[in-house]
């Protein structure tokens, strides 16, 4: 019996080790799809950090994150969880209704008092269209439901009911409307057909959506093109590959599975496109990869990048929003002569202020989803 257990407990200690070894020897670095995020750094080993016990904590952390079966691990609890113990959340994704949702449980604010935070953020874009009046530049905030806040109905009765989004909404656009900043508030049009103008498994909006959002701001810019039925120049393209939104990837194997569908401009147009890696598509496809998820407008999430087009006496805009506007500025590009996209989640406000005074634009776009209206941080918010 002795012997057993010393054996046992051999192979135990040889299993960690050569675990171990494997992830030290092979880890993977590199993004992390279902958290959309990239591994860690590797923990550094300091004396605080070994007196307080965080060291250890953090190499843990590490170990986890580099796990090459990481990937795997989670789509088999997600199917154990969702199919074998029929839990209807799973990763804080609620994914049995027509549509996956975040699991909500709590009131997604910096504030109690909606009405309060709205005056507070009015009184930020008052301040901020100010600023862009004195570069010479006009300023229009549009507004736009996000998905969490546009399927609200369809929540079940034990979570958290989103409808304060809307309240919220209605206290900001009053207030916004007494401090006189001009906005846009698409909730009227999208709230229509939700269906249509929303993806099933991510939070942004799907191309007709966009379409729709792009009409009304251009009709709102005076832009000198772009004024008719820009309907018609555009095809609508269904990509093949799986689609893996920001839901999905949370919970694969679970839940609707949809398709990206896509308007791509028909007309002649030239433009390029500078990113911070380098020159950029307005649609970087990539058919090199088996999936397709929202990063292919404007090649994803890019802390600053400039388009320049072939529309002489186009309108010259300053984007300033966070993933919510990649998709619309697609859709937006052909229309405009320059549009500058800053992202207000990496860059700094001396850099923004920088950018508006050398850029000579003829407006500052500043987009924003319902979910984000009332919240102090992160919001872009410079003062």
């Amino acid at each position: 019996m002795k012997l057993i257990k010393k054996v046992f407990i051999l192979l135990s200690l040889g299993l960690c080790l050569a675990f171990g070894i494997f992830l030290q020897t092979s880890p993977y670095h590199g993004p992390l799809f279902s958290e959309n995020r990239p591994t860690m750094d590797k923990p550094r080993m300091t004396l605080a950090g070994l007196g307080s016990g965080d060291y250890f904590n953090q190499v843990n952390d590490y170990i986890q994150d580099v796990n090459p079966w990481r990937q795997d691990l989670i789509q088999v609890k997600s199917v154990f969880q969702g199919k074998i113990l029929r839990r209807p959340v799973v990763n804080n994704i609620y994914w049995r209704g027509p549509v996956q949702l975040p699991y909500l449980d709590g009131m997604d604010t910096d504030s109690l008092r909606p009405d309060l935070s709205a005056q507070d953020m009015a009184h930020f874009y008052k301040k901020l269209q100010g600023d862009c009046q004195k570069y010479g530049t006009q300023f229009l905030f549009v507004g736009i439901p996000n998905q969490t806040d546009i399927f609200s109905k369809k929540f079940p009765s034990y979570m958290e009911d989103t409808g304060y989004l809307a309240q919220g909404e209605k206290d900001f656009k009053e207030a916004m409307d007494q401090a006189g900043v001009d906005s846009l508030f698409l909730r009227g049009l999208l709230a229509q057909d939700p269906a249509a103008y929303y993806l099933k498994s991510d939070h942004h909006c799907s191309n007709r959506g966009l379409l729709l959002e792009a009409r009304e701001i251009l009709k709102k810019l005076a832009s000198p093109y772009g004024q008719g039925d820009i309907l018609e120049d555009f095809e609508e393209v269904k990509d093949p590959r799986p689609f893996v939104g920001s839901r999905s990837r949370k919970v694969p194997g679970l839940g609707p599975k949809e398709s990206l569908t896509y308007y791509r401009y028909k007309k002649p147009w030239t433009y390029q496109l500078e990113t911070p890696a380098g020159p950029g598509q307005v649609l970087e496809l990539n058919p090199e990869k088996a999936t397709v998820d929202y990063g292919i407008y404007m090649g994803g999430d890019q802390a600053y990048s400039v388009l320049k087009t072939d529309r002489p006496g186009g309108l010259r805009v300053l984007v300033y929003g966070d993933s919510y506007t990649n998709g619309l500025e697609s859709t937006l590009a052909p229309y405009l002569s320059q549009m500058t996209s800053f992202d207000f989640r990496y860059g700094k406000k001396e850099d923004f202020f920088k950018e508006l005074e050398s850029g000579h634009y003829d407006y500052c776009l500043c987009i924003r989803d319902s979910g984000i209206y009332l919240k102090e941080s992160p919001n872009g918010r410079f003062y």
